[in-house]
């Protein structure tokens, strides 16, 4: 049986690309919009993550949890909460800071200080959570080749970043034919062919139509988007293919008002956000409830099934 690797990202809404860390944000860091606004900021995502796993719970699911290292750090009730799970906890780097700006998919940060930014993140986590941490996912999905092989050196086993389809390309290159399902992750194409590297990517879902258009789909704000439908039949088309993967942010069921929004570049970003996609999340996990896992589990699989 195929499975839907489970994962949620724990960054709250000034994390966003929009607001701190990215190339079009309202502040170039975090940093940055720290010593603004310092402790007087609206959490949104400490209830909203206990609500999920609440929901988990009552269905018995384990997922991965990518936490930035950050959230970690500041959030004691999230972190408290995670630790006393039996879920996968992965990282989704030490700020949330994008690697690459968005026009350019040139390195918003020199090279040697992400590489430094990714190791103090995987130590600080698992420190923190006193379990190894083998995941990672880039902040925004924002992913260059050349950060294949030192995600392998620093010691993360697989990746779960390239979101492929045919209307945007948020790496440095030109994407080969990305499949739905895991593959060893060649270093300088980000393609499945000719592997340089133990790094295992799980990719993101699509929806491939007439076999040469290929819609955007992973999950969190299509899903706002799109809704359970349209999620249904991502997953069930990528299930007949092999594993696939399915994801969200506990900020995409709050009911909290985001406070700060940069609406030039994002107009409808927090499109149906709330109640009514914690609705559909609930629709999704129960059709599809045999078949979700946690990141680690669909790793494993694809490595015990390539020996």
């Amino acid at each position: 049986m195929n499975s839907i690797a489970l994962s949620f990202d724990i960054e709250d809404w000034y994390h966003t690309a929009s607001i701190a860390g990215s190339s079009f944000s309202l502040f170039p860091d975090l940093n940055d919009f720290l010593t603004v606004h310092k402790d007087n900021y609206i959490d949104c995502i400490t209830s909203e993550t206990a609500r999920i796993l609440e929901i988990l719970a009552s269905l018995n699911l384990r997922a991965t949890f990518f936490v930035v290292a950050d959230v970690a750090n500041r959030y004691p009730e999230i972190t408290e909460m995670l630790m006393n799970s039996n879920h996968e906890i992965a990282s989704h780097s030490l700020t949330h800071h994008s690697a690459i700006s968005s026009d350019t998919k040139q390195p918003l940060k020199p090279i040697e200080v992400w590489i430094d930014d990714q190791k103090k993140a995987k130590k600080l986590l698992e420190g923190m959570f006193n379990r190894e941490v083998v995941g990672f996912r880039a902040p925004n999905a924002y992913f260059a080749n050349w950060m294949v092989k030192p995600l392998a050196e620093i010691g993360f086993k697989y990746d779960s970043s390239i979101a492929y389809n045919s209307f945007y390309n948020k790496t440095n290159v030109r994407l080969p034919r990305i499949p739905s399902t895991p593959y060893l992750l060649n270093s300088h194409t980000l393609g499945p062919e000719e592997a340089d590297t133990d790094l295992v990517e799980l990719p993101w879902s699509y929806l491939n139509i007439l076999d040469y258009k290929f819609l955007p789909a992973g999950g969190a704000y299509f899903f706002r988007l799109l809704g359970f439908n349209y999620f249904k039949a991502v997953l069930k088309q990528t299930m007949k293919k092999g594993d696939t993967m399915f994801y969200l942010h506990p900020l995409d069921i709050s009911q909290k008002k985001i406070p700060q929004s940069n609406t030039k570049n994002r107009p409808a970003f927090w499109i149906n956000k709330g109640l009514k996609t914690e609705l559909r999340l609930i629709k999704l996990l129960k059709y599809y409830r045999d078949h979700f896992a946690p990141c680690i589990d669909v790793y494993e699989k694809y490595r015990q099934n390539a020996e």
